[in-house]
């Protein structure tokens, strides 16, 4: 009777053990490939004045829809460049920022330096 008891035991028992060690993965370096092609100052400028509105997390469904910097982040270098280009593009054409989202937030609104640096960024090809 007691061996019945005994063998499931232990296999209960070498399941919990495995189940309680860790692994360790290793993190690829390319995770982030924006990382190495936005230089500082352009990161400074989407943090201060895009993120809000162009980030996963954002209520602001349409912005987020048009570009969001967290899955540029992890798109291919290809990607990357086309949305680049339509950046390019809507900065061009001065409708970022929204004039209804200036009406509320002024403070939103881009200076001329750092709508060039945008624009500069988004031009560049290389990584």
């Amino acid at each position: 009777m007691k061996r019945r008891f005994l063998l499931p035991s232990l296999a209960i028992l070498g399941l919990l053990f495995f189940q309680g060690t860790t692994k360790t993965i290793p993190v690829s370096e390319n995770l982030h490939v924006e990382e190495a092609d936005m230089p500082a100052n352009v990161k400074a400028v989407v943090d201060q004045k895009c993120y809000g509105c162009h980030n996963a997390a954002s209520k602001n469904e349409k912005g987020k829809a048009k570009l969001d910097w967290d899955a540029f982040e992890a798109s291919k270098r290809a990607k990357q460049l086309a949305t680049k280009g339509k950046i390019l593009e809507v900065l061009e054409s001065g409708d970022m920022p929204p004039k209804k989202f200036l009406e509320n937030k002024p403070e939103g609104k881009l200076s001329e330096a750092e709508l060039a640096t945008l624009m500069d960024w988004s031009k560049s090809k290389k990584k």
